[in-house]
């Protein structure tokens, strides 16, 4: 059964990873380096960012399925994966909704599993590429977070750094269930 879901949860990432680089092809009001990725979940391309969300939703579940540690945190990135749909963010410059400050939240939590996560499998699998990805993630994270605070940098700097995390991360998780297959 680990093998099946590890499988299947690389096959999921993959295909996530797909759907990512895809919401960045088509065409949209949106562009990579002044926007947040969450805003391509709101307009013409909310129907390929919902399949992109909840194909992650599957992948952190299936992926919980094939691990011994972190299953939990898996499991909530799942939840989280989930609902996120539901919870559109406000677009720059609109006022600010409760759904859209919920959307924050939950955007908070899965960026702050997703990344004390990449320890654990770090630590479990000890492989180079692994250990570089999680530092290409947590130099992005701490690249939006100022762009974040830094107002003059947000537009310059959060899209890019925002899509260098979502992007890491993403191949963080692909490996590690090729690294439970390859065990």
């Amino acid at each position: 059964m680990t093998t099946a879901l590890a499988a299947v949860a690389a096959a999921l990432f993959l295909v996530r990873f797909g759907l990512f680089v895809a919401l960045h092809l088509v065409r949209s009001e949106y562009n990579p380096i002044e926007h947040a990725v969450s805003d391509y979940a709101v307009g013409s391309t909310r129907r390929l960012s919902t399949v992109a969300t909840w194909v992650w939703a599957a992948a952190w579940a299936a992926l919980a399925g094939a691990v011994d540690r972190g299953a939990v945190w898996l499991l909530i990135l799942a939840a989280i994966f989930v609902v996120l749909p539901f919870l559109p963010t406000d677009l720059e410059g609109a006022r600010r909704t409760a759904i859209g400050r919920i959307h924050y939240l939950a955007a908070i939590a899965w960026f702050a599993i997703s990344f004390s996560l990449t320890s654990t499998f770090t630590d479990q699998f000890d492989l180079v590429v692994l250990n570089a990805l999680r530092w290409i993630a947590l130099v992005s994270l701490a690249a939006l977070v100022v762009a974040l605070v830094v107002r003059p940098l947000r537009r310059r700097f959060f899209g890019l750094s925002e899509r260098i995390f979502i992007a890491s991360i993403n191949l963080f998780y692909l490996v590690v269930p090729i690294a439970v297959l390859t065990r």
